[in-house]
């Protein structure tokens, strides 16, 4: 019931973290939306660059830095702030976060692979960096749009706020 109760809580967390991110993407000047007939052409293509990590930080309710997260397309990683002492064995983390959040995920995608659905090399994958048994980074590869993107970063700042306010 506790791990329920926790689980909602952490559902109405992204459901206000959803309606926070819809406020602010979804207001835009007019001539923005539109594009202008020179934009339309195509140009000349340039080389391929490497894509570079956008970088944010993962904040509390309080506004406390739990860690700092950058993500491209095909990969999230998280490193958690000093301030935070999350263990290998802190519940939040093993209960909900790997077992609830990240395992399901992989397992989806190992049910494509092994369905032929999905190329080996491109299913959900996870590490977790330990320095002895404290969490100091979570990688996440092959996490697949934006829906998880979000899953992932909320669960993350639930697991890393319900172990901060004990």
């Amino acid at each position: 019931m506790i791990e329920l109760n926790q689980e909602l809580d952490m559902l109405r967390r992204m459901g206000e973290y959803v309606d926070e991110q819809l406020t602010q993407m979804s207001f835009r000047k007019a001539d923005t939306l539109a594009r202008r007939p020179e934009e339309a052409r195509p140009g000349p293509t340039a080389p391929p660059v490497a894509e570079k990590a956008i970088v944010r930080s993962v904040r509390s309710r309080t506004g406390v830095n739990l860690a700092t997260v950058s993500y491209t397309r095909d990969e999230v990683r998280f490193q958690l702030s000093p301030a935070v002492e999350l263990m290998s064995d802190d519940k939040p983390f093993t209960s909900f976060l790997l077992r609830k959040v990240l395992d399901p995920m992989a397992d989806e995608d190992r049910r494509k692979v092994e369905a032929g659905e999905l190329d080996e090399a491109k299913a959900l994958s996870y590490d977790i960096v330990y320095d002895g048994d404290r969490v100091k980074e979570i990688l996440v590869r092959n996490y697949k749009g934006e829906a998880r993107l979000r899953e992932l970063i909320n669960s993350v700042r639930w697991t890393l706020e319900t172990v901060s306010s004990r």
